[in-house]
Formats: C-alpha cells, structure tokens, sequence
C-alpha cells in the first residue's frame, strides 16, 4: 500500500503543548477529503515521519490518503508490527500508542523510525502499523 500526503504539521510527543491542537486540526481541516476517500472505500492514515529520534523528538505528522500511483509513503519497503486500536475507547489510539512505547522500552520491538501509521479502513477499523527489523 502507499499513501500520499494531504496536509503536515511538525510537533512533539512530551514537549509541544499544541500537539493535541495540530492533530485535530489536520482532520478537521481535511474533513472533505478524507470522507470522499473513505466513501471511495480507501484508507486514509495518519503517518509518522522525519523522526529527529525516536518518539520522544520531533517527528511530522501527515494526515494522508490510499493512492498506489503518486503514494510517497510505501508499505512495501519494511515489516511491520500491527496494533489493533478498541475503537470503542475514546482513547483507543492514545493507549495503544502507549502500549507500542512500553513495548519498545520492554525490548519486545525494535522500530525502524522511518515511517508509521495509523490506519483508518472504511469500515470503522483502526490499527497502528510500526515498522520494525
């Protein structure tokens, strides 16, 4: 799968106070767009890059959408690590991005830190893919 971005904002997990603001702002600024694609039954993600470090620097965040011809973000090049997100919990993504992190500082993965998403499937299914040696 590849995926083409939409819109991009910079932050930081634990020291950008904005962050929660830019991550909604993407969506809502996006909000035509990303239900066209979800209606077209293609996946819209929210991916991960240009980590300064690990997840505890600077990273951009992209909200981006399905699209194998001009797709710069390519699935293709790693394995990856799938982590299905209880989307009946308000908090479903933040927790499993918790998990991801404690199982990472647990030595239970080892991330690549070029690319990761999370993954938003037409029919309501969320996981977060982390690529992984």
């Amino acid at each position: 799968m590849k995926f083409s971005i939409v819109d991009s904002e910079k932050t930081n997990n634990f020291t950008d106070p904005t962050i929660q603001t830019k991550i909604m702002s993407l969506w809502e600024n996006n909000g035509l767009i990303i239900g066209k694609v979800l209606k077209e039954g293609l996946t819209v993600a929210c991916v991960y890059h240009d980590y300064q470090t690990n997840y505890k620097g600077d990273y951009t965040v992209s909200l981006c959408q399905e699209d194998m011809t001009n797709g710069v973000f390519d699935t293709s090049k790693y394995q990856w690590q799938a982590y299905k997100v209880d989307i009946n919990d308000k908090l479903g993504v933040i927790n499993t991005w918790q998990k991801i992190w404690s199982d990472e500082e647990n030595h239970k993965i080892n991330r690549v830190y070029d690319f990761d998403f999370e993954q938003y499937k037409p029919n309501g299914e969320i996981s977060i893919v982390v690529a992984i040696f």
